[in-house]
Formats: C-alpha cells, structure tokens, sequence
C-alpha cells in the first residue's frame, strides 16, 4: 500500500515537472515570435539556441511518441525557416516608404544691372540739383486724405511704381492694351562735366506723350540709323527785354509758324511755351533752347537777368540769338541792311555774351559755324551752308557759335534767316523753315544739353 503511494507521489512530481518544462518552452518560443516582430537580426542567435533546449525540452517530456513530436517540430521550424529564407531573399511584405517634405520656392526675379543697357546725356551736377528742386515733396505717412487719382493714373502709378498703393480705382486694362514706346538711353561723347544715367523709358512702362504734362520742355525719342525718324514734344521759348518793338525787334508770328511747320513735317508735336519770358525768369532754366531777336533795341540787361543768363548757358542751355529785318511790299529786304556785319544790335549782343556776370572771356571766342557741322545736317541737309536768301547783298556769309566745353551754347545770325519764318511772302521760305527745323533738332540733340533725348531700341 505505501509502494503504491510512492508510485502515485512519483508519477504526480514527475508530471507535475514536464508541465512546468512545457510551460518554459512554449513562453520561450511565444517570446522568441515577439522578438522576431520588433528587430529579425536579434532574435536569429536567440531562435537558433532557443531551438535546441525547445527540442530538449521536448524530449525530455514526452514519451512513447517521440518520432511523431520530432517529425512536428522539425516541420515547424523548416516552414518558418523556409518563411525566413523567402522573405529575405525576395524581398515580399510591405516595402517601407519615406515621406519626403517638397518645398516650392519661387525663384528670385531676374533683374538686369540697373543703368546697364545704355546712357542718357550727359547731365552736369547744377543741373542735376535742379531737376530734384523739382520733384514732387515726400508723401507723408497718412496719405488717407490726399485725392484719389482716376483709373489711368493708377495703372499708370502701378506699373511705375510696383508694390505701390494708389486711392484711385484700377481701369481693369489688360497688358496688350498698354502701349510703350520700346526706347533705350543715348551714350553720347564724354565731356569735362560731371554726368548723370538715367533710365530708360522702356524701364519706365511710359510712352513718351505721357511726359508732356508740363514737367519738361522736351523728350525726344532719336533713331541713330534714320536721322529724320526723331519724335517726342518741345516748347519753344521766347526771351523779350525792355525796349523791345515787337514789330521791328521780333517777327510777331516767326515763332508759331516754325512750330506749326515742324508739327507738320516731323513727328515732334512743337508749340510756344506760353508768353514771352525775360533773361530774369527763372523758368529759363527748364528751357532747353531760347530765342531772342533784334533790330535797332537798346539792349538795357540788368545784372539779375546776366547772372541768371550766364548760368543757364553754362548748364547747358542753348541760346539762338538773331539780327533781323522786316522787309517791305514794295521794295522787298533792299536797303534793310540785312546780313550785315557790326549793326548795333551785333555789337551789343557780343558785348553781352563777354560780360563777367554771363560768360566773360569764353564769350568773345566767337567762330564761325563750318559747312561741315553738324548743325547743316541734323535733320536736313544744308550742304552749302545757311540759306542766304534773308540778307541780300550782306558781307556776312557765316553762322557765329560759342563752344562751352566741347558744346555749342550760343548761335548767332546775321543772316535774317527768322525772315523766312516770319514772312509768308518770302522767296523759297521753305528751304529756311527746314533749316529752323535743323537748329531746333541740333539744340536738343547735341551732348550735355538740357532736353531728354533716348533712343529707339531694335
């Protein structure tokens, strides 16, 4: 009875240890599955030990059936092998993707070298300051109260000035609906003046017209390969002083109908600037070319009209200055003594120009204009020289000039050419019209002088 229960005792403790062995082996392989699922490399040594106390184990807790639980485990562990193998190898489950962050960038603007496709003419310090006394004042920070502008102004304002906000309302144009002119600055020929670049207006987004709003007195737009294709605007100015008689002294309408021929014959919408203006007027400084004309005057000029005279030449301004005759119905320019040198009005002119407060010693070197200057062959061609036909039977053959470093600022005639301008009765009076033509073109073209001049681009 007490060999049975030891039996009984045995076979339970026995048992009782396979259990627990079984238990170990199948937390052992439960671990070694989790293992595989969180890193593969580092459960393969673990999987391979394991595997042999699992068989271990195994066998030592079975019996009778030990072929069959062989066969079993050893099929087990070839198809996960096989599983493994295949994985690796071939590469099947999920491939793992990487997110990729794309950031779009706009790319920076292509900006040219601003100033770098060409030049403007060559502008002089005095006058650069006097161009800034002439821009508009600052806009204040509240710009609430100042007037709206219309819807042309706005696009105007927007295309000019990007990134700027306008009050007025936008006219909706579209882009082909805006004209500009395709324009680029002139280089000219380097003179002793300091000189400023300017922009073109092509970089500008404006149309030369668009400019004539009383700012300036001239804007010219050149072609170098076709001297007659010029266009743009000009206003003629025209000097008057004390004692002057219109009617022996000027030629009333010699003025207007040059402008009216120029606007008729050229592409530059010519006009007068408003009345006549003194030496003394400070507007002259905005003139690019001035006109003055005389007969028997007295020229009585008083020390504020040659200051300012003296320093708008020097700046740039150009002055064509003339002794004129009026001729008469019956017996025409004979007797008038047109196109005759050392008249009064001759010696007080030249005497003006060598004044220390206008010019002083650069105003008596007088020269005459040679037949091959430009000034013959700005526009149309004057191969033989002046016309000659306002001053008959005259000893003077020649225009007279003065040189300003390396620029012509003063033209002087004694050869009544404003006779051809100013009488529509006068012989071959289109030949001086023309010729009025090439001073007015040669005076705003010519290097370092006042008017804007740029060129068309091809």
């Amino acid at each position: 009875m007490v060999d049975e229960y030891r039996v009984d005792e045995y076979k339970k403790a026995v048992q009782a240890q396979r259990q627990k062995t079984a238990y170990i082996a199948v937390g052992a392989a439960f671990l070694i599955h989790v293992l595989f699922i969180l890193s593969k490399w580092v459960v393969i040594a673990a999987g391979l030990a394991g595997a042999g106390v699992l068989i271990y184990a195994l066998y030592s807790a079975t019996t009778g059936r030990r072929l069959n639980m062989g066969v079993a485990f050893m099929l087990s562990v070839a198809i996960h092998a096989g599983v493994f193998v295949y994985d690796h190898l071939f590469g099947i489950g999920e491939e793992e993707t990487k997110e990729a962050l794309i950031i779009f960038r706009a790319p920076p603007p292509i900006l040219e070298k601003n100033f770098d496709l060409a030049k403007r003419p060559e502008i002089s310090e005095v006058q650069m300051e006097m161009l800034q006394s002439m821009a508009p004042p600052d806009l204040p920070q509240d710009i609430s109260a100042i007037a709206d502008v219309s819807a042309v102004g706005s696009d105007l304002l927007s295309s000019v000035l990007p990134g700027t906000q306008v009050l007025g309302a936008f006219s909706g144009a579209k882009a082909e609906e805006l004209a500009f002119d395709e324009v680029a600055m002139i280089e000219l020929a380097e003179t002793s003046a300091p000189v400023q670049e300017a922009l073109s207006l092509r970089h500008e987004l404006l149309n030369v017209g668009d400019l004539d709003i009383g700012r300036y007195q001239a804007i010219l737009i050149h072609d170098p390969d076709n001297k007659r294709n010029i266009r743009g605007f000009f206003n003629m100015t025209v000097i008057d002083y004390d004692i002057a008689d219109k009617n022996r002294d000027r030629f009333p309408t010699a003025v207007e109908e040059l402008m009216r021929y120029m606007r008729d014959h050229t592409q530059i919408n010519a006009r007068i600037e408003g009345t006549t203006l003194e030496f003394s007027d400070p507007r002259i400084m905005d003139a690019p070319m001035i006109y003055v004309t005389g007969n028997d005057a007295v020229l009585q000029i008083s020390d504020t009209e040659k200051t300012n005279l003296g320093d708008y030449l020097k700046n740039g301004g150009f002055l064509y200055a003339e002794e004129i005759r009026q001729s008469d119905a019956e017996n025409g320019l004979d007797g008038k003594e047109a196109g005759v040198s050392g008249t009064p009005f001759d010696r007080q002119f030249k005497a003006l120009m060598k004044d220390p407060l206008v010019l002083g010693s650069d105003g008596s070197k007088w020269q005459k204009v040679p037949k091959s200057h430009d000034l013959y062959y700005s526009f149309w061609d004057f191969p033989d020289g002046p016309p000659m036909g306002g001053a008959p039977a005259g000893n003077v053959f020649d225009l007279e000039m003065l040189e300003l470093r390396g620029r012509v600022a003063v033209v002087f005639s004694d050869l009544n050419i404003s006779w051809y301008w100013g009488d529509p009765l006068a012989d071959a009076r289109e030949r001086g019209l023309q010729f009025g033509v090439n001073l007015i073109v040669y005076a705003l073209t010519q290097p370092g002088g006042i008017a804007n001049v740029t060129q068309f681009t091809q």
